[in-house]
């Protein structure tokens, strides 16, 4: 009698751990019925140079946005546009600003998977014509190279720590300029670009709050190979001590990896999950 009871007790828990694998595998994934999950999507910020000192390389920071950056922009996405001027502190508005839309996640067991597809393609449409206006709109304010007198790059750092302060989405910003700062006590022509100019700038400015952000810096140049290094070194360490994560692949010449990763950036808000039943069943287990 004891072994049938052990034999059916075995059956039962056979039983019960083929439900478990179920649960557990890839009968909830999304991609299972053919859906796609929920996306955070990128807060993504992009100033750019509009002072007299970029010259012709205005034209890299134009062909990076409207060649790389909008159309690389996916479902969750947030894109905001500023100059960068010879005071960024005052910055009323946006060149260009929008935001894509992400496609929802798929349950199996509650969602129709035909009504789930037209819903998908009705939002990628609409994401769609939101890249094309963004290019519209930037194809005219760029038409032109800015001719602003000095470049206040600290002031944009400043700004974009004030526009990133709270998101759910993962922070990026791209700084598309020579990154010459030229205003008020520090000069592009006098700055070694060393570790005293770095001190001295943590003294009189401080350092934004960058925490979390993943930074882009495309078109850093000077008059010599070596300035130009040191340039990149300075301001990698810039950002580093702002919390920021800036890694040299990302300070380069020209926009090429892109879009960003998506481990790119981390939410500085993090959103209460509510639970499903199912999800709750297999935290149980």
């Amino acid at each position: 009698m004891r072994e049938k009871i052990r034999k059916g007790r075995g059956k039962v828990g056979s039983t019960l751990g083929l439900l478990v694998a179920l649960l557990i595998g890839g009968v909830h994934s999304p991609k299972a019925f053919g859906g796609e999950p929920s996306v955070i999507g990128h807060d993504i910020l992009v100033f750019v140079d509009e002072t007299g000192s970029t010259g012709r390389q205005f034209e890299i920071y134009r062909r990076a946005l409207l060649s790389r950056i909008v159309p690389g922009l996916r479902g969750g996405d947030r894109l905001r546009v500023l100059p960068i001027g010879d005071d960024s502190s005052l910055i009323s508005d946006f060149l260009a600003q929008g935001s894509l839309s992400a496609a929802p996640a798929f349950d199996g067991f509650s969602d129709n998977e035909l009504e789930y597809q037209a819903k998908v393609k009705t939002i990628r449409k609409k994401n769609q014509e939101v890249r094309q206006q963004l290019l519209t709109t930037l194809k005219q304010a760029l038409a032109k190279p800015g001719q602003a007198p000095e470049t206040d790059i600290f002031g944009a750092t400043r700004m974009a720590s004030q526009l990133l302060s709270a998101d759910k989405r993962r922070p990026v910003v791209v700084f598309l300029s020579d990154m010459q700062e030229d205003r008020g006590r520090f000069r592009y022509k006098n700055m070694t670009f060393g570790k005293k100019d770095l001190a001295r700038v943590g003294a009189i400015y401080g350092f934004p709050d960058l925490k979390n952000v993943c930074v882009y810096v495309v078109g850093t140049r000077s008059s010599s190979i070596e300035r130009t290094r040191k340039m990149l070194t300075f301001w990698e360490d810039y950002f580093k001590k702002s919390g920021a994560a800036a890694t040299p692949d990302h300070m380069v010449s020209m926009l090429v990896n892109w879009p960003p990763p998506e481990s790119c950036g981390s939410p500085r808000v993090r959103e209460k999950t509510v639970l499903s039943w199912f999800d709750r069943l297999r935290r149980e287990f």
